[in-house]
């Protein structure tokens, strides 16, 4: 196909802003990523020399959102550690609970502005699931890394809870 008119409009440049629940958490640093990962079943059938095609079954699917957040407050590191709090004075702490309250899953996007297009990479119900690693040096910001899992809705299982978001600036 090769470069059109629409080329310009259709890239995707510069790293975005990360959103939870629709509120900006402030600058990243480093490379935003998004990605679907999916597993699948394929039966191996005697007599097929490989996979037959309309045979692969997908068993499990989730969309995983990864950014890196200088700018750390209550906010922030609130959301590096699901089924934490702010306990007041400033600390936040671990509650102890086993399993994690629904409050500890939010929806996330990274929002990236394009030429003519906002493209919008989302995880819907997400808990962070990266390890919570923050470093501080002389010469860097400490930048601690999401990597947020979004999670299925059990009230509604025909929905994807992750997918791309395209919007034409404007609108």
């Amino acid at each position: 196909m090769g470069i059109t008119a629409a080329t310009p409009t259709n890239l995707v440049v510069g790293a975005g802003n990360l959103l939870r629940a629709s509120a900006d958490l402030g600058a990243s640093e480093d490379a935003n990523a998004f990605r679907i990962e999916r597993t699948y079943f394929t039966p191996d059938l005697n007599g097929s020399p490989g996979g037959l095609m309309g045979t692969d079954y997908v068993q499990s699917e989730e969309g995983i959102l990864e950014s890196s957040l200088p700018e750390l407050s209550a906010t922030t590191l609130g959301a590096l550690w699901p089924g934490s709090a702010d306990t007041g004075g400033g600390e936040i702490r671990f509650d102890g609970a086993v399993r994690l309250q629904p409050e500890a899953y939010a929806d996330w996007e990274l929002v990236v502005p394009g030429f003519a297009n906002e493209f919008g990479f989302f995880c819907e119900n997400a808990v962070n699931l990266g390890k919570i690693d923050i470093q501080a040096d002389d010469k860097s910001t400490a930048k601690p890394r999401l990597e947020l899992h979004s999670r299925w809705d059990p009230a509604d299982l025909t929905v994807s809870p992750h997918g791309f978001r395209i919007t034409a600036l404007g609108s």
